[in-house]
């Protein structure tokens, strides 16, 4: 240590010490004193609250002297541990232990803590054992949305729909769970009436790989269908998976179950593809689009084709939003009389349930 900075260490000491405020000094190599507690050395960084600005964290390397004004905790590099008050001197830093004066280098100092609070090592392993547990406890979330169409006078039209979406998920898995549903009157006339239901649930093979297995059921009115039930299972591939940008596909294998209100039914084994996209555009709008492909294996020619892309605008309150979307299901094989391809165009206010 240089004199000039002996010097002004001693003077730094001295005035808090005359002013009656506990102060401990740093040296660093550069020429600074700095006045303040020492709250810790640990993870090669020295923290010490200052009066002016405030809590400051200096690489220990740069450390070539202190002093406390009080007891402390001293882990050496070589696993010895001294207590008691340290002092900062041209030959080095002393620690006054209980017993006797101990010069050490800064160099070997590898923790340092306030006496009466805890080893920095074993809180940050208490911290870490923290977090580890709360990213393993699941994150429920739940969402509700739905919309309401009402026109009187030359028409009177009532359309209306719904969703309920809840989902599980933990660092290893997540299952999600929903129900949705549309209904349509036009003149005291029912002109929509489906109902949809579904379960998911998603296993972590690797970072990019997981396992999934899926079930839905199905009712629609006015496409014949008392009951369709797919179940299916596989396997997909994360392309993209960033907090603000996603993209992933699946491939399995399922069973389809279609009863109609003609009493016809059939049953067929089917391939089960899927691709999930989802990107925020920006900080107030959010695009999202989910396909599910699902050919019969024997006879491809005979498919069901499902696409949902949605616009998610957050209002200010993040619990709220508004969504813009459109539903595309397309059937290879439609009942007599009835389109291949129905479209549905909504806008849906988005709660999220907290």
């Amino acid at each position: 240590m240089r004199p000039f900075q002996e010097f002004v260490a001693v003077v730094a000491c001295t005035f808090a010490l005359s002013a009656g405020v506990a102060a401990d000094v740093v040296m660093t190599s550069d020429g600074s004193t700095i006045v303040g507690k020492v709250e810790q050395i640990a993870g090669g960084k020295l923290v010490i609250v200052t009066g002016i600005a405030g809590r400051l964290e200096i690489d220990s390397s740069k450390v070539i002297g202190m002093s406390t004004d009080g007891s402390v905790h001293v882990a050496l590099t070589s696993g010895d541990t001294l207590v008691g008050p340290v002092e900062g001197s041209a030959q080095g830093t002393t620690v006054k232990s209980r017993v006797g004066d101990i010069l050490i280098p800064p160099s070997e100092i590898a923790m340092l803590w306030q006496e009466g609070t805890e080893n920095p090592q074993i809180a940050m392993v208490r911290q870490e054992a923290k977090e580890l547990v709360e990213a393993a406890k699941p994150k429920w979330s739940k969402k509700l949305e739905g919309g309401l169409t009402r026109t009187e006078g030359n028409t009177d039209t009532l359309q209306g729909h719904g969703r309920l979406d809840v989902k599980r998920a933990t660092k290893s898995d997540m299952l999600h769970m929903y129900l949705a549903g549309r209904y349509a009157e036009q003149n005291n006339l029912r002109t929509t009436n489906e109902y949809l239901g579904g379960i998911r649930y998603q296993n972590t093979v690797t970072e990019k790989w997981y396992s999934y297995a899926r079930n839905e059921i199905e009712f629609d009115e006015f496409e014949g269908i008392d009951l369709r039930a797919t179940a299916a299972a596989g396997a997909g591939y994360y392309w993209l998976k960033k907090s603000d940008h996603e993209l992933k596909t699946g491939l399995g294998v399922g069973f389809r179950h279609e009863s109609y209100d003609s009493g016809r039914t059939e049953n067929d084994a089917v391939l089960d593809l899927g691709l999930d996209y989802r990107v925020d555009i920006a900080p107030w709008v959010q695009f999202t689009q989910s396909t599910v492909y699902s050919p019969d294996f024997l006879e491809f020619e005979n498919y069901r084709l499902t696409l949902d892309s949605g616009l998610l605008i957050p209002f200010k309150n993040d619990q709220w939003a508004l969504k813009f979307g459109i539903r595309n299901k397309y059937n290879s094989r439609p009942q007599r009389g009835l389109d291949r391809l129905d479209n549905t165009y909504y806008t849906s206010i988005v709660y999220s349930i907290k």
